[in-house]
């Protein structure tokens, strides 16, 4: 299935970000990736994701790098031997002209440092693909926070890495989302995205290993199989509505994404 989405307002792009918006390019499972369309040597930055997320980036001609946000806590837990989060990404300034940051901004207990930094390593009018679990009916299926659910009222099962920083996932109502992105970004378009399969399924999956077996054997399974059913399910909006929103924003002018 392929979507076929409007062309943006030519008079807000500035010549950099102007240079995507002339091929229509395939990330499976994304709102906005046509606009993702690069030229010779364009550089993309990938947080989140999958191998083949990372792939579908270079099949378009992207030289594309990887890295993660660091979902520690921000304060000791009890018995474990405490390191602040990393906030600084290991990247030059200026040095991409995207980054695709999806997911992890939600696990994150440093999301406004995580957005500065995006800015930072973006060019001037580089763009950041950005997907992050939306408020609404369907946020109920977050694996995470439902299984913390089941974890905590049953005492059974084993604490998730993934949110031990934040606790409960977040879910972002657009308003915020769109003022969290403010300072460092102007936002091009906002786009509902998905249903809810794949983290129903992550549910199922910490159901049967994390507190039925109680067993780790299977978390990259728990990992990885997630990410296949959201390429999967990510070109579906019943509605207008999703289970995450997808923005497409431009890095601001001036020093560190502020200004303009």
């Amino acid at each position: 299935m392929t979507l076929a989405f409007p062309a943006l307002n030519a008079p807000l792009l500035t010549p950099v970000s102007a240079f995507f918006y002339h091929t229509t390019m395939t990330l499976p499972g994304l709102p906005l990736r046509e606009q993702l369309s690069p030229g010779q040597g364009a550089r993309a930055l990938l947080l989140g994701g999958d191998d083949a997320m990372a792939a579908a980036l270079r099949r378009e001609g992207f030289r594309v790098d990887r890295h993660a946000l660091d979902t520690g806590p921000l304060a000791n837990l009890a018995g474990v031997p405490f390191t602040p989060p990393v906030v600084d990404w290991p990247f030059p300034d200026a040095s991409y002209d995207v980054v695709v940051l999806l997911d992890e901004l939600a696990l994150t207990v440093r999301e406004e440092e995580a957005l500065a930094e995006a800015a930072r390593v973006l060019r001037p009018g580089g763009l950041l693909l950005l997907r992050v679990p939306a408020t609404g009916r369907l946020a109920w299926l977050d694996g995470f926070n439902a299984y913390r659910y089941l974890h905590e009222t049953t005492g059974r099962g084993s604490w998730l890495d993934d949110v031990a920083g934040v606790g409960w996932r977040r879910h972002y109502p657009r308003a915020d989302l769109e003022a969290l992105l403010r300072p460092h970004f102007r936002v091009q378009e906002l786009r509902a995205s998905g249903i809810g399969l794949a983290d129903a399924v992550r549910l199922g999956l910490l159901i049967v290993w994390r507190w039925g077996l109680q067993s780790k054997r299977a978390d990259r399974f728990t990992r990885r199989f997630p990410e296949a059913i959201a390429r999967w399910e990510g070109r579906w909006a019943p509605g207008g509505r999703g289970y995450w929103h997808v923005a497409l924003a431009e890095r601001r002018g001036g020093e560190g994404g502020e200004g303009g």
